[in-house]
């Protein structure tokens, strides 16, 4: 059956305001970033797309490309680093959208049909927090893993072996907790703890104002 114009205007509204709805949410999840980055004196190092390739840079890339390629955000990392006692300490925030591919029960869940995700209702938005001295290649293969990343999404902190192994740790919240700048403040008193526990110096640096 063909559409009809009165069914792609209204479709095309839909798109426009799920855009709007987009952006809002994104630039939410990047200010939360800095905020929990810069709270706990880390410089932001750059990000990488964790769920497809970056977005092509002008004049690049193929119209064959994964429609994820054009929506980063979806799964992505915000890298944060701070120097002490002349070591590097990694801060890994990852932003986890749409949890659908991970939760989904079908043996053949594909990253690019949604139709085989989880449901958005019994999917879930969170955030990973992973404190590292040196991520290994090795370490890679963890987030290619639908199995290991639903384990650690659903536990709120179990990690791969190797990745403990390793001297990662991790712990993952909903999006609602970095909403606000209040839940914000709670959640990163509970990090500077988690951190503590765990031989991870971390402090919370000092309001201004």
């Amino acid at each position: 059956m063909i559409a009809s114009k009165k069914n792609i205007a209204d479709a095309l509204t839909d798109v426009r305001k799920a855009y709007r709805i987009l952006h809002n949410y994104q630039r939410a999840a990047l200010d939360a970033a800095n905020y929990l980055g810069s709270q706990l004196g880390f410089e932001y190092r750059g990000g990488y797309p964790l769920f497809s390739d970056c977005a092509p840079k002008d004049g690049k890339g193929k119209l064959e490309n994964w429609s994820w390629d054009w929506l980063n955000l979806v799964f992505y990392d915000f890298h944060f680093v701070k120097r002490i006692d002349n070591q590097d300490q990694n801060l890994s925030i990852w932003l986890f959208s749409d949890t659908g591919y991970f939760f989904s029960d079908s043996p053949k869940a594909d990253k690019t049909d949604v139709s085989t995700f989880a449901p958005v209702e019994t999917s879930q938005s969170k955030v990973a927090f992973l404190l590292y001295g040196q991520w290994k290649n090795e370490f890679n293969a963890f987030k290619d893993s639908r199995e290991e990343v639903r384990r650690f999404l659903e536990t709120d902190n179990e990690l791969l072996c190797l990745l403990k192994a390793g001297g990662v740790i991790g712990r993952c919240c909903d999006f609602s907790q970095i909403s606000d700048e209040d839940s914000a403040d709670v959640l990163l008193d509970e990090l500077v703890q988690f951190g503590r526990a765990n031989r991870f110096p971390l402090e919370r640096v000092a309001k201004v104002g």
